[in-house]
């Protein structure tokens, strides 16, 4: 060791890279793995020289970190910003995200056939395991490093968590709740087949997502506004309403003749499409004005599909203009 120590050591005065002598026009310094060189040269290796030139030219270290630009111009990971690059998934994974929000919808449906679900055993059964399977799966197939419905997985289990797991739903559960109720609400109108096409799950998505993210419930108010035309910020909600009031025109046998009395129709109309769709869980109560306009379109949809042989409401993109039209002569006074 002292004869290392004695023979070894030897001021550095020579760059490594060029080999010439340090002076006062070529001063040296050291880099964070303290190898040192001269500046000018050192400057031009790691700005322009060839192979693996962010590094040090004697151990390697890593001394200027390769740009990623994907991290460096991602959204901030908060709420409104995971929520609105879920709203951009492409449609295939957007479909198979609630494809597998519909398996666990259909397993809870097991345990509980009311379809009275708690807050807890959707976010347990149903919400969390397919963001992490359908997080998985793009990981398997190789996902990008920045993928949102992982992002999404880990703010709601993260949180959900810290809180205790409550059964309320807070931050970013809580449009993720609001969309597994509306499944559940249209899963008891629509066929199965329906609900495994990509263009209605596409439609229950932009429903749920046209709603302010910090509501809990789907309220009548929104409906009825949508109804009105005079606005478009609801419409894609009062599309998926129009269709599952088609569809249950389509599959729901009616019990003895027509009723001819106004009363008698508007009692089996409310029925049928605002008991059983919507129900108790969306907030508020339909007005009596949107129960008379709700006539003339549940009128309209029955003369045009059962008398008329005509397709229902499927939830394409072109029936918006239909629906429109719908709902604008049954407040045609």
């Amino acid at each position: 060791m002292e004869n290392f120590l004695n023979t070894q050591l030897h001021p550095a005065d020579t760059c490594n890279i060029c080999t010439e002598h340090f002076s006062d026009v070529h001063q040296p310094v050291a880099l964070p793995c303290k190898h040192i060189f001269g500046h000018e040269c050192i400057k031009k290796w790691l700005k322009s020289g060839r192979g693996n030139t962010n590094a040090c030219p004697t151990c390697r270290y890593i001394c200027v970190p390769e740009p990623q630009p994907n991290l460096q111009s991602r959204a901030p990971f908060d709420v409104p910003s995971i929520w609105k690059e879920l709203c951009e998934l492409s449609p295939d994974r957007l479909n198979e995200f609630i494809s597998y929000i519909w398996t666990g919808l259909r397993a809870l449906w097991q345990q509980y056939p009311t379809g009275i679900f708690t807050v807890t055993s959707i976010l347990d059964e149903v919400l969390i395991p397919a963001l992490l399977t359908s997080a998985q799966r793009t990981n398997i197939f190789g996902g990008l490093p920045q993928d949102p419905i992982r992002d999404c997985y880990g703010l709601v289990a993260a949180s959900w968590d810290s809180l205790g797991r409550p059964d309320r739903a807070v931050g970013l559960a809580i449009p993720l709740v609001r969309l597994a109720r509306l499944m559940a609400s249209t899963g008891a109108v629509l066929p199965r087949w329906l609900t495994d096409t990509s263009r209605t799950n596409r439609l229950i998505w932009q429903a749920n997502a046209c709603l302010p993210i910090t509501e809990d419930n789907i309220s009548w108010e929104h409906i009825m506004e949508a109804a009105d035309l005079k606005n478009n910020r609801y419409l894609p909600l009062l599309h998926l309403y129009t269709v599952l009031v088609s569809q249950s025109i389509s599959h729901q046998s009616f019990p003895g003749p027509w009723p001819k009395k106004r009363h008698e129709m508007m009692n089996l109309v409310v029925e049928r499409c605002c008991t059983k769709i919507g129900g108790a869980g969306w907030k508020n109560k339909p007005s009596n004005g949107f129960k008379d306009k709700l006539v003339g379109v549940f009128e309209e949809l029955r003369r045009w599909q059962l008398e008329k042989g005509k397709m229902s409401l499927r939830g394409h993109d072109v029936e918006d203009s239909i629906v429109k039209g719908i709902w604008a002569l049954a407040g045609w006074k």
